[in-house]
């Protein structure tokens, strides 16, 4: 083995160490000044084991319908950890219409896809209560065999490369 093998076994592992570290490891919680129920709010979350990694986090939800342009702000108070789980924190506030089909469609559910979590914290400071607001999506079947094929040809061709690769001479 040369030091070009070498060289690139060291730079294959490195890419490797790169991508897992993005997808496991979230840091960089904001230091961004809580009063009033922000403050009572992180309390009770980090006295019942989550562990806040950002505090009003945003995001921007973009629609095009030929040349217009429409814009929604998604904002969530906290995005949260609890083991390997995240969830983005809402905090109820005293204009609260209530819980509605249009408001699962229209407020968290671009929350739980902007964010990409495992579910939405709805807390109710005033009366002490934690709603958890969970997704699933259902898609069509040639969508599933569609990734399944996709992933798979992705895989045969890792291999035919390394096959390649390693018997090249």
């Amino acid at each position: 083995m040369g030091w070009l093998d070498g060289l690139a076994w060291l730079l294959c592992g490195l890419l490797v160490l790169v991508v897992v570290r993005s997808l496991l490891v979230r840091t960089g919680a904001e230091r961004v000044p809580l009063h009033g129920r922000f403050h009572a709010a992180r309390e009770w979350l980090e006295g019942n084991g989550y562990q806040v990694v950002r505090v009003r986090e945003r995001a921007e939800w973009l629609g095009y319908y030929d040349d217009r342009e429409f814009r929604k702000p998604l904002v969530a108070d906290f995005i949260v950890r609890k083991g390997s789980r995240y969830y983005a924190v809402k905090l109820v506030s005293p204009r609260d219409p209530g819980v509605s089909g249009a408001r699962l469609r229209d407020q968290w559910y671009p929350l739980w896809t902007a964010f990409d979590v495992s579910g939405i914290l709805h807390i109710d400071l005033d009366s002490e209560q934690v709603h958890i607001i969970d997704f699933e999506l259902k898609r069509p079947r040639y969508l599933h065999w569609r990734t399944v094929l996709n992933r798979g040809l992705w895989l045969i061709s890792g291999v035919v490369i390394t096959y390649a690769w390693l018997y090249r001479g």
